[in-house]
């Protein structure tokens, strides 16, 4: 529902969702590793200097993201409700929705009221919030490209293993 205020246009907030853990183990239960800094600097002093292959790449910047804040209770409350929506997820979804409702057979994802399948996603929900993270998501919190690409020169050159999957 649109409302318009003034000239303004608003929006209905979407309502929140309660999902339950989908694994055996509570919030508390999880350790969460935070990673610890890359160090560029002592490990070139120690004989291996691989910030280049990382600057020629642009991705310093993913390191120094590395050193921000690491907020653990939302990991942990993220990781115990999340599943994996893929293909199967999204047929098993539409064959639900003919389950219950018969007359919905042969009819497109759109017609039953399904969001289109668009890729992999790994989905939760955070504190009634939905949340779903893709490789297009990660690549742009790094701010890069969702396919990968090598550095003439750099040796082991091998694909990116997302490219390999088919959606």
């Amino acid at each position: 529902m649109q409302e318009t205020i003034q000239g303004t246009s608003t929006q209905e907030a979407p309502a929140y969702e309660i999902k339950g853990r989908t694994m055996s183990l509570e919030e508390w239960e999880l350790t969460v590793q935070v990673e610890n800094p890359v160090d560029f600097t002592s490990l070139s002093y120690h004989g291996c200097n691989i910030k280049e292959y990382y600057e020629a790449h642009d991705l310093i910047s993913y390191f120094d993201m590395l050193n921000g804040s690491t907020y653990m209770n939302l990991i942990r409350h993220f990781w115990v409700r999340a599943h994996v929506y893929d293909r199967k997820a999204a047929q098993l979804e539409m064959d639900e929705k003919v389950f219950i409702d018969p007359t919905l057979a042969g009819k497109t994802r759109e017609e039953m009221g399904l969001e289109p399948f668009t890729c992999t996603e790994v989905r939760s929900i955070i504190m009634g919030i939905p949340v779903f993270i893709s490789k297009e998501v990660i690549a742009y919190v790094i701010r890069r490209a969702s396919k990968g690409s090598f550095k003439d020169g750099l040796d082991n050159n091998k694909k990116s293993p997302w490219n390999e999957v088919v959606n």
